[in-house]
């Protein structure tokens, strides 16, 4: 009887201990893991002026002190081009998805300058190699972001460092991912218009290249 009470209360005090300790959080040398997840759902842009975009994804973040890993997979995307992906936000803000209201010009469509009041400024760029910063030179590599397949599915898998300040806060930010072939002619270019963030560029940039269409809440 005594070897059965001392086996109960062990077993009591080890599920105290596990429902103590956070289920997205595990201590691992001086730094602690943490995981954050998003889902990602289609910006609501009107559906006459968008081409029937549609794109949903999943994106899981594991952090471990500045050090990010990224894996995230979207589907809907324009097939066969560039997709850029970026961490939004600013800390200790309320940072949102936007809603059709963001439409500033009436055009139907929300591009980047109109869905930064609601999510908010680059933070990190998920490229797929070198630089991941905030600048456009990072921010608007076409040629290091990931690749739609034909079926218009597309996988990313990264690890690397992030600013402390967007690490300290990164429960509060968004992932937003970006390109959509608006005239389905299997290219992004400047027919169907160009994006309001040009002129900080120096160059004209296609709004297909930059057009929000896929946006999530990192949890």
């Amino acid at each position: 009887m005594q070897r059965r009470k001392s086996l109960v209360r062990l077993a009591f005090v080890g599920a105290a201990l596990l429902s103590a300790a956070p289920a997205a959080a595990v201590e691992r040398g001086s730094a602690r893991t943490q995981v954050f997840r998003a889902d990602l759902r289609p910006v609501p842009h009107a559906a006459a002026a968008d081409s029937g975009s549609d794109v949903t994804g999943r994106a899981t973040l594991v952090l471990k002190g500045d050090e990010l890993r990224t894996v995230l997979t979207a589907r809907g995307l324009s097939p066969k081009l560039p997709h850029a992906m970026h961490i939004h936000g600013t800390p200790q803000a309320l940072n949102e998805c936007p809603s059709l209201g963001a439409d500033a010009n009436g055009d139907g469509l929300i591009d980047t300058a109109e869905g930064q009041p609601d999510y908010g400024p680059i933070d990190v760029s998920l490229t797929t190699s070198g630089g991941t910063s905030k600048e456009f030179s990072d921010a608007l590599a076409l040629d290091r972001f990931p690749v739609a397949k034909r079926s218009g599915v597309l996988t990313y898998n990264r690890r690397f460092t992030i600013p402390t300040e967007f690490a300290e806060s990164l429960g509060q930010l968004h992932i937003v991912v970006h390109g959509e072939d608006l005239n389905d002619n299997g290219e992004y270019d400047l027919g169907p218009g160009t994006s309001s963030l040009s002129g900080a560029v120096g160059s004209p940039v296609p709004l297909e290249a930059e057009l929000p269409v896929a946006c999530g809440t990192i949890e």
